[in-house]
Formats: structure tokens, sequence, C-alpha cells
């Protein structure tokens, strides 16, 4: 391999060193967080050591350029982000940016001049752990982050991450600054560790991406009448939790049995009041979580859903309302940059799964601007968890193939 795996090891390691204090196994990096900007001043000196040109943008996203013998071509762009859900592994988000480091590091040891400049990026607030919405750097390039959201957009303390950047110096003209037109970037790539197991039952270390699915989320809220736990008859309750109940499992049946082959469908969170023990509950609060890869699918199954809440809250004679909070369309990757992969990896014999992302990515946004692809690495333990892992060979495998559709994309005048 070209690629020095333990470089690319040392870099995870060094960058994992920045994390709060949660008591807890993993990382916990948030956005604004002293650990933050630890994390993003270290990874300014490495892309300054490999010899990199640091710019931060309006929102402060950072690249690093490798300058190409004819620079006002659009570059190619690899990047990830370095923020971490709480108690996270070491590699999801860092391993991207890491690897595009590993690259231009490559590239200067082979004393490769490449046509086109690569930018290696690290995009700002991927994790929608601190502020509830995620790809919030990414969003801003594709010209897609309304300012004025930002207000309801709030964290564990009740700061809006409008304040946030506020604080930071950020203003909504800098943020509108931040969109790049499209073809302003020529292509882009995302390394990132797969957060399911297709790759591990493949028994292959690398995937690649045909396409990114995505979300449509509801706010469901159900409002009964509380009422005594003893002295409420049966039949006569309006119980808003046991509504609540019956459409939770309708969301699964419809994910698993009338939609898509690709559906999955999520009730993450369940807000309950009064949340007495012997009160029967007056209503309960739902958020649900929609994803598909294809977008006809993911739209029947919206469909389904709402006439789920309708026909629950008729039945139950409680009052169903649904609020749809966002609803993003799946995003295919590039013909053009899928292809290069796929060459890459058959041209240095790296196996590999030809796959789909569940998960949503910087990626699925860049695309508004850019050519883009994705590569996959096998993961251990999943993701968004401290037992989250991935060998170091494989890591090293997936960023040779990085490196060789880099080469190919970046040699093109």
């Amino acid at each position: 391999m070209r690629v020095k795996k333990e470089r690319i090891e040392k870099d995870l390691k060094d960058l994992a060193r920045h994390s709060a204090d949660t008591g807890g196994k993993g990382i916990t990096r948030l956005p604004f967080t002293p650990e933050d900007e630890a994390c993003r001043k270290e990874i300014i000196e490495k892309f300054e050591e490999a010899g990199l040109k640091v710019y931060t943008d309006g929102i402060g996203n950072i690249f690093g350029r490798r300058e190409g013998a004819n620079p006002e071509l659009p570059p190619v762009m690899i990047g990830s982000h370095l923020d971490t859900v709480i108690n996270a592994g070491i590699f999801d988000g860092p391993a991207g940016v890491v690897a595009g480091l590993e690259v231009c590091r490559t590239l200067n040891d082979l004393s490769i001049k490449t046509e086109r400049s690569i930018e290696v990026a690290n995009f700002v607030i991927e994790e929608s752990t601190a502020f509830g919405k995620s790809c919030i750097g990414s969003r801003a390039i594709a010209g897609v982050l309304d300012y004025d959201e930002l207000a309801e957009l709030k964290d564990k303390s009740g700061r809006s991450l409008q304040d946030a950047f506020k604080e930071h110096g950020v203003t909504k003209k800098e943020i509108e600054d931040t969109r790049r037109e499209k073809g302003s970037i020529d292509s882009y790539i995302e390394l990132h560790i797969e957060q399911s197991d297709n790759l591990i039952k493949a028994e292959k270390p690398v995937g690649i991406v045909t396409a990114i699915a995505a979300a449509t989320r509801f706010k469901v809220t159900i409002t009964g009448q509380a009422s005594h736990s003893g002295a409420t008859p049966m039949d006569e309750r309006k119980d808003a939790l046991c509504a609540a109940a019956e459409i939770i499992l309708g969301i699964e049946n419809i994910a698993a049995e009338e939609a898509g082959k690709d559906t999955v469908g999520t009730v993450g969170n369940v807000v309950v009041k009064p949340g007495a023990i012997n009160v029967v509950p007056g209503e309960a609060e739902l958020a649900v979580d929609l994803r598909d890869i294809n977008k006809q699918d993911k739209n029947r199954a919206t469909e389904k859903i709402i006439g789920l809440i309708d026909n629950v809250g008729q039945k139950r004679n409680v009052r169903a309302e649904y609020v749809i909070t966002a609803s993003d369309t799946p995003v295919p990757a590039s013909t053009r940059v899928l292809d290069t992969i796929k060459e890459a990896a058959d041209t240095i014999a790296i196996p590999h799964l030809v796959m789909h992302s569940a998960a949503a990515h910087d990626a699925a946004y860049i695309a508004e601007v850019a050519d883009m692809g994705m590569i996959f690495i096998r993961s251990y333990g999943g993701s968004h968890n401290p037992d989250e892992w991935a060998e170091f060979e494989d890591v090293a495998a997936a960023v040779e193939v990085l490196l060789e559709a880099a080469i190919n994309l970046s040699s093109a005048k």
C-alpha cells in the first residue's frame, strides 16, 4: 500500500484525545466546546504540516488545499466532520477528514502533481446531537440552510444555534456567503465507517455507495383526557398513550410490510403527560423518523403513516395531529464518481461491496454543487456508540481506494 496505516492510526488517536469527560466510555465532542476548538486547532496544524493551504469559510468549515498544476480548475474535495455524538467511537467523522489528509501526504511522498487542486474539508455540526439538526456546514455550502430556523434550534441549555453562531462572529450574511455555485467543486468523495453490518456479512473491507437515503420526520401530538386511573372505566377512557402505542406499532408495520424493501421507520422518542402512575395519560408526543433511498417508496410510506394517525385518532376518540418537520430527497451518487471509485478498487484489487447508505451524510448536500461519491469502511459495533471499531487495515484499504480515485479525478483537465 502507498498510504501509511500507522500514520492514519496516529492521526485518529491524536484527534480522539479531544473529548469532554461525560463519565462514560467513548468520545464526546460537541460544537462550540473547548474540546471541539482544540480538535479544530489540531487538524489545522496537521493540514499545515502536510503543506496544505488552510482557510475557513463564513460558517466555520475548515479546508486544507493542495494546489494543483491548474489551480483555476474546480478542485476535487474530500471531507467529513470532527464533531461527535455523546460517547462516540473514534472513527465516525474523523476517519473521513484524516483520509483526505493522508491522500495529500501520500501524493507528497510520491511527488505526484495533480492537474486539479485537492481540498480536504471538515464540515461543522454534522451531528444533530447538540442542536437537533444535522449537516449544518454542508447545508450552508449547498445554500439550503435557513438562517431564521437556526433561532428555533436549541441545545439543552436553551441556547439557540443562531445565538451560538453570533457568539462566534458568524452572521446571516456570512452564512449566506458560504454558499458555493454548482460546478465550483468538480467532485466530492466522503469516506466514512459503515453504520451497519453489511460489510461484515459480506466479509469485505470496503463499501462503494450508490445512493444516500433521506429522512422524513414527524412530530405527532396526541391529546386525550387525563383522568383517574382507578375511577375511569376502560370503555370511557381517552388514553393518549394507548393511541400512541397503536401508532408506534403501525409505523413499524408500514415500514416492514407495506412500503419499499429499503424503508425503515423509527419512533425514537415518546413524551407522556402528566406521567404519573395513577393518571390515565392525557397527552403523548412522538418523534418519528422515516427513511428510504427510493423517493416514491418513502412518499407512499409517508401517506400511510398520515392515514394511520388519522384513523387511530378517530377510533380512540382522541385528537391526533402531526407536523412534518423535515422531508429530504434521497441522493444518488454521481455516475462519474461512482464508476471512478469502482475502477479504483478493481485496479488495486481491494475487495468491495456496492451498496447504499441508510444514514445521512454531508455528501448528500455537497451533491447539490458537485459530483458526489462515498466509500465505506467495514465497522464492528455499529456507530454512534463507544464500541464502534474499524480495523486499521480496513481503514488503510479504504484510503488506498480513495487515493486511486482522487488521482484519477484530479488528473482530468
